[in-house]
């Protein structure tokens, strides 16, 4: 007699997708949306820390970084796994970089024999701080932020001393920004219909649109 490892899921119970992020902020942040019901209808998410991706790794070696990752998750039964990473500086546009980055994992997931038809790539642009700023106007006004925006769509910006919008929130919230507390805690705050929108003259992020949309939400 055969034993089945694999358990049954309850009728209506959404399977957990699997996620590999680039820090500890996306880390904490995003099982949240489904943890807290942030937004109607997420899934359950498991989250995996890559710990930093480093902005000068080429797409190949990104691959290579994250192949473990993505595996690890279907080996867990996993099938559906978005990865998750930063823009940075680099100056392919975020589509661009994203399709760049699945083409090579799925040539890496397929020389090791490993599938690549539920594997989704999307790229923060240009870091998660800039989802956090997509809402900047609302977090004001629900004074989650101390001060106002002076900046409408934050989208793809570099910021202020290059800090891809590290200053920008030091600014907003009248002190220190801390990636790791304040980073999860602003993210279950945002209002995700407008940080989504992003429409022209919209302040809304296309990439955490994009993010969401692959979500299925």
């Amino acid at each position: 007699m055969t034993r089945h490892h694999s358990k049954a899921r309850r009728a209506g119970v959404q399977p957990t997708v699997g996620l590999v992020v680039e820090g500890d902020a996306e880390f904490d942040a995003f099982p949240l949306l489904h943890k807290n019901k942030l937004i109607a209808g997420c899934p359950p998410i498991k989250a995996t820390n890559l710990n930093g991706v480093g902005s000068d790794r080429k797409p190949e070696g990104i691959a290579k970084l994250i192949a473990p990752k993505v595996i690890a998750h279907q080996t867990a039964g996993r099938t559906k796994v978005i990865v998750c990473i930063d823009r940075e500086q680099r100056s392919l546009c975020a589509p661009g970089f994203a399709t760049a980055v699945l083409n090579a994992l799925k040539t890496e997931l397929q020389s090791r024999n490993k599938p690549s038809d539920d594997v989704h790539v999307v790229i923060a642009d240009r870091t998660f701080e800039a989802w956090l700023l997509a809402d900047s106007k609302g977090l004001h006004q629900r004074r989650v932020f101390k001060h106002a925006p002076k900046f409408n769509s934050f989208e793809g910006q570099m910021g202020e001393r290059q800090r891809k919008g590290v200053i920008e929130l030091d600014n907003l919230l009248g002190r220190p920004y801390s990636k790791t507390k304040d980073g999860p805690d602003i993210f279950t705050n945002l209002d995700f219909p407008t940080a989504r929108t992003h429409s022209k003259g919209a302040a809304g992020s296309k990439s955490l649109d994009k993010f969401l949309r692959t979500l299925g939400v």
